[in-house]
C-alpha cells in the first residue's frame, strides 16, 4: 500500500511539472521567438541621390535628391528622439556612390538600412507609395513602414515589392527602400514641397521602424517571392509572382505598371 502511494504521489508531482512546463515554459519560448528586447538599435538613413544626380527622370520639375534628403533628416531626428542610434549616408547636397552607401550600413552592427526615395513615372496620372525589400528579413520591415504610411497618407497603396536594388542587395543587415510619392503626379509633387506631408511620412517611417523594434527578425531566406523588379542596365522588367507570406498583416499589392526604377549605375 505504501508503495502504491509513492508511485501516486512520483507521477502526481511529474505531471504537475510537465503541465506547469506546458502552460507557462512553452508560451514564454513561442512569445520569446516572435519579440525581442532590442532587435536593433541603430538605422542607418540612406537619402536616395545627391550632388549631381537628381534623381527621377529627365524633365522632372521637383528634384528627388532635395525632398528625400528633407525627409530623411526628418527621420533621423524623430529616431533619436525614440532612443535610436542613427547615421546618414549623406546629411548635405552632395552624391555618394551606391557601394560606399551599402558599406556604411555594413559595417554597422545591431542595425536596419532605410532608403529613402521619391518615385517617378512617364505617366503623370501614377501615384502612391510602395516599399521595396531584396530578402524576407527586409519585407518584415517593409510591411510594418507601408503599413504606418498608408493609414495617415491620402493616397493609392502601392503595397509591399521585391526588388534587386544595389542598396537592398548588397546590404548584409534588413533594409528597405521606401518610394514616399509621385514627383511626375502634379498633386503629390505639391505635397512633396510642403514640409507638413514631409513631417508626416517621416513620421510614419519611424513608426514602423520603432514598432519593428520590439520583435525579432526571422532567419535569412536568401529571396522572396513577391512584385519582383528585375534590372539591367539597358532595361527595366517588371513580373508579377505570387503574393509574399509575411510573420504580420500583408499589404494588399495594386495592379499597376512600374515605369521608373532609380540608382541603376553600379547594379
Amino acid at each position: 500500500m505504501s508503495r502504491d502511494r509513492d508511485l501516486l504521489y512520483f507521477w502526481g508531482a511529474r505531471f504537475v511539472r510537465q503541465t506547469f512546463f506546458a502552460a507557462i515554459v512553452i508560451p514564454f519560448i513561442v512569445v520569446a521567438d516572435g519579440r525581442a528586447d532590442v532587435s536593433f538599435s541603430t538605422v542607418v538613413i540612406d537619402p536616395g541621390h545627391g550632388g549631381w544626380d537628381r534623381g527621377g527622370i529627365r524633365g522632372q520639375i521637383v528634384p528627388e535628391k532635395t525632398v528625400a534628403l528633407d525627409t530623411a533628416l526628418r527621420l533621423q531626428k524623430l529616431l533619436q528622439r525614440a532612443g535610436l542610434r542613427t547615421v546618414m549616408t549623406r546629411t548635405t547636397d552632395v552624391y555618394i556612390p551606391l557601394s560606399v552607401r551599402s558599406a556604411i550600413a555594413n559595417v554597422e552592427p545591431n542595425a536596419i538600412f532605410v532608403s529613402i526615395h521619391y518615385n517617378a513615372a512617364r505617366r503623370s496620372g501614377a501615384h502612391g507609395i510602395e516599399t521595396y525589400s531584396e530578402n524576407n528579413r527586409g519585407a518584415v520591415l517593409a510591411a510594418r513602414i507601408q503599413r504606418q504610411i498608408v493609414t495617415r497618407v491620402s493616397t493609392e497603396n502601392r503595397g509591399i515589392r521585391s526588388a534587386e536594388y544595389y542598396v537592398l542587395r548588397n546590404c548584409r543587415l534588413p533594409a528597405v527602400l521606401v518610394e514616399c510619392g509621385f514627383l511626375t503626379n502634379p498633386v503629390e509633387a505639391q505635397l512633396a514641397l510642403t514640409p507638413e506631408y514631409r513631417e508626416t511620412v517621416a513620421e510614419q517611417i519611424a513608426g514602423g521602424i520603432t514598432e519593428q523594434r520590439q520583435f525579432s527578425f526571422p532567419r535569412l531566406v536568401p529571396n522572396h517571392q513577391g512584385r519582383l523588379v528585375h534590372k539591367s542596365k539597358k532595361h527595366r522588367k517588371v513580373v508579377d509572382s505570387e503574393r509574399l507570406v509575411y510573420p504580420c498583416a500583408t499589404i494588399p499589392r495594386a495592379r499597376v505598371k512600374r515605369v521608373a526604377v532609380d540608382q541603376l549605375r553600379e547594379a
